[in-house]
């Protein structure tokens, strides 16, 4: 059907989850291929898929919708660094993004977080980021959204950066990938994933050190579901 469609030489391509009947090997091949055709032809495709990394990787923009109402229209970096509300936050992402419900709160005169592990050891997370006006929301649900890939294993960088901060938590479950390890612990009763170098990981039941990088994390409003930047910014 695609080899149809390019014979005719359209202005535009609509490509309607062409890769969806096939293994993931193959998909992987023809992703390629696609990728090398767009380059070569430099004809505007627009690509319809449910498969986040099949958007990332083909795309130059990516229109995210839910309910036929477009959530976010951006470049894929873009909208993985920056997604408009907690239904792009998770759909982009492979491990998704964790979320955890906090408060903002105060210590001395820091603005931060509580993480709780679970064993209801509490370590207060400062969060230096200025740009997120986080002291309008002093006393406040929200919750916050970090990568798996921010938090990960040892506390050597903390004295070096003050955006890393370290916490101990009990190892829940591992899923070693190779390159990687997943780890999953329990952060203020919730669920997170985390990705760290497989020669550092604790088994489950023992106490894993880790590091919190809170340079990019992102914080929503638990009712309109929002990052708080872009409230701030129709606000």
């Amino acid at each position: 059907a695609m080899g149809r469609a390019l014979a005719r030489d359209p202005a535009i391509f609509l490509f309607d989850e062409p890769l969806s009947n096939l293994d993931a090997k193959l998909r992987v091949e023809m992703r390629l291929e696609i990728k090398m055709l767009h380059q070569r032809i430099k004809t505007t495709i627009v690509y319809v898929t449910h498969d986040q990394i099949e958007a990332m990787t083909l795309a130059d923009r990516i229109a995210i919708m839910k309910d036929g109402i477009i959530q976010q229209f951006d470049t894929p970096q873009q909208v993985y660094d920056n997604p408009s509300n907690l239904f792009v936050a998770g759909f982009i992402g492979s491990p998704a993004m964790n979320f955890i419900p906090c408060e903002i709160t105060k210590k001395d005169k820091y603005i931060g977080v509580n993480f709780k592990n679970s064993k209801e050891r509490s370590f207060f997370i400062h969060i230096e980021r200025p740009d997120l006006k986080l002291d309008k929301w002093l006393g406040k649900k929200v919750i916050l959204g970090i990568q798996p890939e921010q938090i990960a294993s040892g506390f050597h960088e903390q004295e070096k950066n003050p955006q890393i901060h370290g916490i101990e938590c009990i190892v829940q479950v591992l899923e070693p990938t190779g390159p990687d390890t997943l780890v999953f612990i329990l952060i203020n009763g919730t669920k997170v994933l985390c990705r760290v170098n497989p020669k550092t990981v604790k088994l489950p039941g023992e106490t894993m050190k880790l590091m919190v990088d809170v340079s990019k994390v992102l914080f929503f409003d638990p009712e309109t579901e929002r990052r708080l930047e872009v409230l701030q910014q129709k606000g």
